[in-house]
């Protein structure tokens, strides 16, 4: 019987709740794969008013193919009217440069204030190897004076996906000490294709990877008590109040599984 701490998602039990609106922001990724699904959840981010999207990767499956691109445009057409900060996925990368060139980038990581929030987009495809970007890091999350710092990137540190543990077990000493030491709300992750939300010493962890790619089986004995989870095509809906910040996850149609509702974050 799973744990009622996993608030009965890691059991496949569905509570729907009501219509995604008025969100302050949203998260999604994963989106290869079905371009349908990826418009659906396009399309109900940006019905719900969300002033910005946290996107953490794989956007496309043939990174050099021009048309892979295209058809991405026309499914996300309606939250590129807004800020779109996405993190590189593996599949998005390639020898010609057109993810960069999609969105402007002459390096893979950079930041952004969107109002009361510090994002972080970061480059994980090399395990946090790179010296220049934890340098960077260190030095300009150190220096911000936002109430929130969020980062984004694509390989999670943590997870519940069985075949793709060792690597986050790898990942993780590169990057979450760094988040825990420079005060980090949390991280929006994907590659492990399901949603799954831990806290792991006051940083939140939220892998969202169901917008579109084919659907990974998922442990929730992997976790730890508290995590939520769920197999499913989805988005994440945050809401400000005050110092915190709430989630909400939703399905395709934009209708919310209340069982998975989390607190992001909260400053005194």
């Amino acid at each position: 019987m799973c744990a009622v701490v996993v608030l009965l998602a890691a059991c496949g039990k569905k509570e729907p709740g009501g219509r995604a609106t008025h969100l302050d922001f949203a998260a999604y990724g994963d989106c290869r794969h079905q371009t349908d699904i990826h418009q659906k959840i396009a399309t109900n981010i940006a019905a719900a008013g969300a002033a910005f999207v946290l996107v953490s990767g794989d956007l496309v499956d043939a990174p050099d193919d021009p048309q892979a691109w295209v058809e991405f445009r026309g499914a996300a057409k309606d939250l590129l009217k807004r800020p779109y900060y996405c993190a590189p996925g593996d599949h998005d990368t390639g020898s010609k440069n057109l993810y960069q060139k999609e969105f402007g980038l002459e390096r893979m990581y950079y930041d952004k204030v969107e109002g009361d929030c510090h994002l972080f987009i970061l480059d994980s495809g090399g395990s946090f190897e790179d010296a220049d970007q934890m340098a960077w890091l260190e030095k300009t999350a150190a220096a911000s004076t936002s109430k929130h710092k969020i980062a984004v990137f694509h390989h999670p540190p943590f997870g519940i996906q069985g075949r793709r543990v060792g690597q986050a077990d790898g990942i993780r000493p590169k990057i979450h000490p760094q988040l825990v030491k420079l005060k980090f709300c949390g991280a929006i992750c994907g590659h492990q294709h399901a949603f799954y939300t831990t806290l792991r010493e006051g940083v939140r962890y939220v892998v969202t990877a169901g917008g579109g790619a084919s659907l990974y089986n998922i442990d929730p004995s992997l976790g730890i008590d508290g995590d939520q989870s769920r197999k499913f095509f989805h988005f994440v809906g945050f809401q400000k109040t005050g110092s915190r910040i709430d989630a909400r996850v939703y399905d395709v149609d934009g209708l919310e599984d209340e069982s998975l509702a989390f607190k992001f974050c909260e400053h005194p």
